[in-house]
């Protein structure tokens, strides 16, 4: 029976367990309805509860039809229900814009009503469909694994596929001998997107030459699963090792770089472009990457190698630098880059430190100096950059409220010399993370059952007075 099967892959995979609060994603098409009916008769001897929830994309005439008995049915069968409307669809990119929309308001969902897991129906053909459509357009190793079992979504949630192990003939199946309502989606049989002409075109063939390549693939997405792990346990390694991080800069160490295999320096250097796309949005192509190694390979000591308008790769003897080309008019003295596990002095009556919770380190002569202190959660940055305030920098104070530092200044009715003096906190995209000593963001301070993982410590004093003693006494 079907929902065995399913029950079976929850447990084999640890997708839920007893007492989760699961947020069920459910458009009324066949997929979601068969998932919704499958958890609601496993919810009880599994000991999890549902609630479910549907955007509504305004993009069909039934879509307000749809709604109303997705409601209703929660209603007869007790289960919350929570719902939301696209207003202004796009004419263009709709597909992706409406997913973008959908999963934001699944996340917001989630935090506001306390789930900690997400559903979706995603199952085997879609498995196949979404491999084959990552290799047409990418052919990377890593993506074109397509949809995993689980995965985390949010900042603390998981997203989990319980219906992957499973075909569209067997839920077809399932919905008939259930009896289960569903709606159709007639823009599927179009042929107008890729998704669909892979759907009604290449896979019908797939199948028809082996009964068992939907198994096939999805082995495939497994192996390709478990390389990645491997791999990329590697690449931090190489990443940690060879790798220094500056404002607007990574800095390498070719020596070692250049003992490594080419696959070995292939994958080290592409660890190094995911870390220019989460810090800077950069995109590194394949073809620069190689580019890159085939330069390193000659082992010329100076090279310059532009990557777009205002970020490049320059090696000097055993360095090779990614980094930004710097604004003549920027100050780069009052520029710092503080790691976790570092301490700096930025003056000599100014001290800061950024440490995991247990491994705080305070100099003694800062000891007595006055302290601003601030707890810090998990996804706190290991690196930050500490600067002077600039024209237009603004931190978010609450969940709806961001603020310019000239206005928080004017409210806290701080003096100007006091503003100069203060050190703005940013994350290496140039996002403001805090104003020392007044204030961190709100996205910065962890909840008050979240677990503290960091601690920022800012020590100062005031500048003493010609013949001034630390008791403050005068000769």
């Amino acid at each position: 029976m079907l929902s065995w099967q399913v029950e079976t892959f929850i447990k084999e995979k640890q997708l839920l367990a007893a007492n989760d609060r699961i947020l069920v994603g459910v458009s009324t098409g066949v997929d979601s309805m068969v998932l919704l009916h499958i958890l609601e008769t496993l919810q009880k001897k599994m000991g999890f509860v549902i609630g479910v929830a549907h955007v509504n994309h305004k993009l069909r005439a039934t879509s307000d039809e749809e709604e109303t008995y997705l409601r209703n049915y929660c209603q007869e069968h007790n289960l919350p229900f929570y719902s939301t409307w696209w207003e202004n669809p796009p004419k263009n990119g709709v597909e992706e814009k409406a997913r973008i929309f959908r999963y934001h308001f699944f996340k917001e969902t989630m935090v506001s009503q306390h789930y900690q897991v997400l559903a979706t129906a995603h199952h085997r053909d879609d498995q196949i469909e979404t491999m084959i459509m990552k290799m047409i357009r990418e052919g990377n190793l890593f993506s074109a694994k397509g949809i995993v079992a689980s995965q985390s979504f949010g900042a603390t949630g998981e997203l989990v596929r319980p219906l992957l192990q499973i075909t569209k003939e067997e839920i077809l199946d399932y919905s008939k001998k259930e009896g289960i309502v569903y709606f159709e989606d007639q823009t599927n049989a179009l042929l107008n997107m890729q998704r669909n002409r892979i759907r009604h075109q290449v896979i019908p063939l797939l199948k028809e030459e082996n009964s068992q390549a939907l198994s096939h693939f999805q082995q495939l997405s497994d192996q390709l699963s478990a390389a990645e792990e491997i791999i990329t346990e590697q690449q931090k390694k190489w990443y940690q090792a060879l790798i220094k991080e500056n404002y607007h800069e990574f800095e390498v160490d070719v020596d070692s770089y250049l003992t490594f295999s080419q696959a070995q320096q292939f994958f080290f250097l592409q660890e190094l472009a995911k870390k220019a796309r989460k810090y800077y949005d950069i995109t590194l192509s394949t073809k620069q990457i190689r580019q890159v190694m085939k330069l390193l390979s000659e082992e010329k000591a100076h090279w310059v190698m532009d990557i777009d308008q205002t970020w490049q790769f320059q090696k000097s003897y055993n360095r090779l630098f990614l980094s930004k080309q710097s604004n003549k008019d920027e100050d780069a003295e009052s520029l710092l880059t503080l790691n976790l596990g570092e301490s700096k002095f930025l003056s000599k009556n100014e001290w800061v430190g950024l440490f995991s919770k247990d491994k705080v380190e305070v100099p003694e002569k800062v000891k007595c100096w006055l302290e601003y202190r601030q707890d810090l959660g998990k996804e706190f940055p290991f690196s930050v950059v500490l600067r002077k305030r600039q024209a237009g920098d603004r931190i978010q104070l609450n969940k709806q409220l961001h603020k310019k530092l000239s206005r928080f200044f004017i409210d806290k009715k701080v003096p100007q010399n006091s503003r100069d003096q203060a050190w703005v906190m940013t994350d290496l995209k140039d996002n403001v993370l805090g104003l020392l000593p007044y204030v961190f963001s709100y996205l910065c301070i962890p909840k008050e059952t979240a677990k503290i993982h960091y601690v920022l410590l800012y020590k100062y004093r005031k500048p003493k007075l010609e013949g001034e003693t630390d008791a403050g006494k005068r000769y």
